[in-house]
């Protein structure tokens, strides 16, 4: 049985009002014309029978002067009958007029009706009794005007009727606006968006409203007091004091997780070492070299300039490192960057300061030992020419020459076209080893091999066509899932720079909305590196997607921790926090603390928390007990 609506409860008292307002008004006014008319039809009758009865005795009771004055009474036609009766009782003169005037329809009449009492008024002979007339009206141009009366009261009634029926809508309106508003403010902290809205003028709304917000508020309040506590500690663990740098354990874990993790965009590591930084401190003072380094650390830190998914170290004194895309990483942007760290470097120690720096590529196979190796060999080439050039480790390694964006472009258009492109899936496992959902990376295929998506999604990006690649992968994974009614779930990676096609969320929608079913298992999740430039856009994405089954989450989460400030009233459903806080989780107490914190504002927040990058069960068994709710990676089968 549907159930009724208080909006729709509202609305029919409303209209029960009026109607019963108005039917009484109506029916109220029409029965006191009635009346009225009534008591002036038993006038007429009596002040007609007076008359005629007192023209008569004047006139000695006369037969024939009595009818000529009954016949000029009754042809003014205002009665029905007129009699004469003799004292005898039988009627001398009498008229009666049978046909029903006025144009009142019979229903009215019978609702209405009219009943005049006949007048008696007595005629004399001399002292003797000659009998009486009797007069009884004509009702049909009562009916006719009681007719037009009610037509007119019911005009100004229905006239009424809507100007109360405006006041009322408006009325239901206002009250119907305030209930949304707070069922909204309900339904959306159900999705976990927590959110305020103005509160509603009257009494009882507005308490509900209040209290409602003075929760979100609340809510808020410790979301934000546990992630700036939270930030605090991330710091204090993995970041460099004095120059606001990663420390050599937190960047290690990024590497490693960059190099596990294939679908991003082919990356450099770049090598600094200060020469004599021990003699600069010493000349200079602690101080003043705390500020040099610091000032130093500023300019590695601008992801304005690399890139927001760019990382910088200090990896020990006088050692740092700098991981940034390759599209970042062009020879004259090194040989700058290298110039303008040796100018701060000589502006502050009043003389030249050498400043060695090797640089290499992230290569398909490589080891954390592999890189380090080439890079320590490359940067004792570069000490040895005094630190005033930039050594590329593995120059002489020959590479087959990139592609074109032209080229690029017409390989994706075949693959979308075609059948170029398909899905791998990677476990992501629960606590009790139960298959969550499967990670599905996206693959392009070139010849015989199939690259990953940081080998083609850069020119994706840059030729335009990574929402299509995009819209793509979340068709096939519907398909699978259609096929697949067993498999819990598929995650597909989206690229953030989707975002700015106008077109992409209306398809995007679009094609969840034709697989309903099968939507409810499709896990969708973007890079929390992208999000931030393009916030607005994302949240447009999850209130979008918040009606819609699919869950949708965030994955490299924490490189730039302060998204999770904003995370409140977002709607997500999961965060996958990145590899880098993950490696040797059971070795790092300040790592086990922070991310035992970032499950706990998660978890209040009715978020899960799955960890990326596992390589040894000894992790996966620590981060179960920090209280993630599932894990993937290479351990992980």
């Amino acid at each position: 049985m549907k159930r009724v609506s208080l909006i729709q409860q509202l609305w029919f008292l409303v209209v029960a009002a009026v109607v019963l307002a108005a039917a009484g008004s109506l029916t109220a006014n029409l029965f006191n014309a009635r009346n009225y008319l009534q008591q002036q039809l038993a006038a007429q009758s009596a002040d007609a029978a007076n008359s005629l009865a007192l023209l008569i005795t004047q006139n000695q009771a006369d037969p024939a002067m009595g009818e000529t004055l009954i016949n000029a009474a009754f042809d003014q036609g205002h009665f029905r009958r007129i009699s004469w009766v003799g004292a005898d009782g039988k009627p001398r003169v009498q008229r009666v007029n049978a046909y029903q005037s006025g144009s009142a329809p019979a229903w009215f009449r019978n609702i209405f009706t009219l009943a005049p009492t006949p007048a008696r008024a007595m005629v004399s002979s001399g002292w003797m009794q000659a009998g009486t007339i009797e007069v009884e009206s004509e009702a049909g141009y009562a009916y006719a005007s009681l007719w037009e009366g009610a037509l007119q009261v019911s005009f100004w009634v229905l006239i009424a009727g809507l100007v109360v029926g405006a006041i009322g809508s408006f009325g239901v309106n206002t009250i119907r606006k305030q209930l949304l508003g707070v069922v909204n403010q309900a339904k959306a902290i159900t999705q976990r968006r927590f959110i305020t809205i103005p509160e509603p003028p009257g009494p009882e709304m507005g308490r509900l409203a209040q209290a409602m917000n003075a929760m979100v508020t609340r809510v808020k309040m410790m979301f934000e007091e546990e992630a700036a506590r939270l930030e605090v500690l991330r710091r204090q663990v993995n970041f460099d004091s004095v120059t606001g740098l990663a420390n050599r354990q937190f960047f290690m874990g990024r590497l490693g997780a960059d190099l596990q993790e294939r679908e991003d965009e082919s990356s450099v590591l770049l090598l600094m070492r200060i020469e004599a930084l021990a003699d600069i401190n010493s000349k200079l003072g602690r101080p003043l070299t705390d500020e040099m380094l610091g000032q130093f650390g500023a300019v590695l830190r601008d992801t304005q300039r690399f890139g927001v998914d760019s990382q910088a170290a200090r990896l020990n004194g006088a050692d740092f490192a700098l991981l940034l895309p390759a599209s970042q990483a062009e020879a004259a942007s090194l040989q700058q960057l290298h110039d303008e760290l040796h100018a701060l470097l000589s502006s502050f120690a009043a003389q030249p300061v050498a400043l060695a720096m090797a640089a290499t590529d992230l290569r398909d196979g490589d080891t954390v030992r592999d890189i380090m190796s080439r890079l320590d060999q490359a940067l004792a080439q570069s000490e040895f020419a005094a630190g005033v050039r930039i050594e590329m480790a593995g120059s002489n390694v020959d590479k087959p020459p990139a592609p074109t964006a032209e080229v690029w472009g017409g390989m994706l258009d075949q693959a979308l076209q075609g059948d170029g492109l398909r899905l791998v899936r990677f476990a992501v496992r629960d606590r009790q080893g139960a298959l969550l959902h499967e990670e599905a990376p996206l693959r392009l295929r070139q010849g015989e091999a199939w690259l990953p998506a940081g080998q083609f999604m850069p020119m994706a990006i840059r030729t335009r066509r990574v929402a299509g690649l995009d819209l793509a992968a979340v068709a096939m994974a519907l398909r699978q899932l259609a096929a697949e009614p067993d498999c819990p779930g598929i995650a597909v990676n989206l690229a953030a720079e989707s975002l700015a096609s106008e077109h992409f969320l209306r398809q995007l929608v679009a094609q969840i909305r034709e697989h309903g079913h099968s939507a409810a298992r499709l896990w969708l999740e973007m890079p929390e590196a992208g999000i931030l430039p393009r916030f607005d856009a994302f949240r447009a994405l999850c209130l979008a997607l918040a009606e819609l089954p699919c869950k949708l989450g965030i994955e490299h989460f924490g490189r730039q921790f302060s998204l999770i400030g904003q995370l409140h009233d977002l709607g997500i459903d999961y965060l996958k926090v990145d590899g880098s806080f993950v490696q040797d989780i059971q070795q790092h107490a300040g790592n086990q603390v922070f991310l035992k914190g970032v499950c706990n504002i998660a978890h209040n927040i009715g978020l899960g928390v799955i960890a990326e990058g596992v390589k040894q069960e000894q992790e996966q068994q620590m981060l179960f007990e920090l209280g993630f709710d599932g894990v993937t990676g290479p351990a992980v089968r």
